[in-house]
């Protein structure tokens, strides 16, 4: 039974397509709807590569996203950044679901910001196994650029899958283009925004909302209009460490949870 409402639950979120060529990573992206491709924060490994040149200093984090409560749509995370004086370095590996069908992914990014302008490149191994029929790879190309606009306005581009890359004949890799704002008029609170298209495809809107009610605690919320999903999450942040909470609704298949933790390494600007 958990085979077939696994394959079910696969081909309802992404035909013939990989998990893992676009999957949102951490809590604090699911808390804002995912809406983070103009945002700098510690899964920018993940959402835009290029977010990882404004890093301040060295990290590492851990995240778990449990879907529907369905065991074999969990997914886990770790990601690590080396800053530099040349550029910042983030390595990561992801892993998706259990073992009747599962994908891993691993890779590492180089980011480096001129000022107010960051590039970042992204270069992952993606493993796709399924059960009683092996498995099949695909080596999987990114691009991003985050700008500064003002101290108020950051503006984020990010490509996945540049070079077009497949599974197979029948299981695509789509390319995914993300176009992103953030507005911070203040130092509590952010207001984000992403356009998501696929070519061929109709594109869609993201967007979310980030408050700092403490020095130490964040809410947020979000949401998606492309499979019409709600967000919220919560954030305690000390200087050291980081924990990240949030839960997001679907319409028809109920709720997923995600949980993120942050720790910083050496001193901490």
């Amino acid at each position: 039974m958990r085979f077939y409402i696994t394959a079910l639950l696969i081909v309802l979120f992404s035909p013939l397509r990989a998990q893992l060529s676009g999957l949102p990573v951490g809590a604090r992206s699911w808390g804002l709807g995912n809406a983070t491709t103009a945002l700098v924060h510690q899964q920018s490994y993940f959402s835009n590569p290029a977010g990882l040149g404004f890093a301040q200093n060295s990290y590492i984090n851990s995240s778990f996203e449990s879907r529907f409560d369905i065991s074999g749509l969990s997914t886990m995370s770790l990601s690590a950044l080396s800053k530099s004086k040349y550029f910042n370095a983030g390595f990561g590996i992801e892993r998706f679901g259990d073992n009747v069908y599962n994908e891993t992914k691993a890779g590492i990014a180089l980011a480096k910001n001129t000022g107010r302008v960051s590039l970042g490149i992204k270069a992952g191994y993606l493993s796709v196994s399924v059960l009683e029929s092996g498995s099949r790879n695909s080596l999987i190309t990114e691009f991003g650029v985050l700008a500064k606009l003002s101290s108020k306005f950051q503006l984020g581009f990010h490509a996945n899958n540049l070079t077009g890359a497949h599974i197979s004949s029948t299981a695509t890799l789509p390319t995914i283009l993300h176009l992103g704002l953030a507005f911070m008029p203040t130092g509590k609170i952010n207001f984000l925004a992403d356009a998501e298209m696929i070519p061929g495809e109709k594109p869609f809107i993201k967007s979310g909302l980030e408050y700092n009610i403490h020095s130490k605690i964040r809410l947020r919320t979000g949401i998606n209009t492309g499979i019409r999903t709600n967000h919220f999450g919560l954030g305690f942040w000390d200087k050291k460490w980081q924990f990240d909470y949030a839960v997001n609704t679907h319409p028809a298949l109920g709720l997923s949870h995600h949980f993120s933790i942050n720790i910083n390494i050496g001193k901490v600007n």
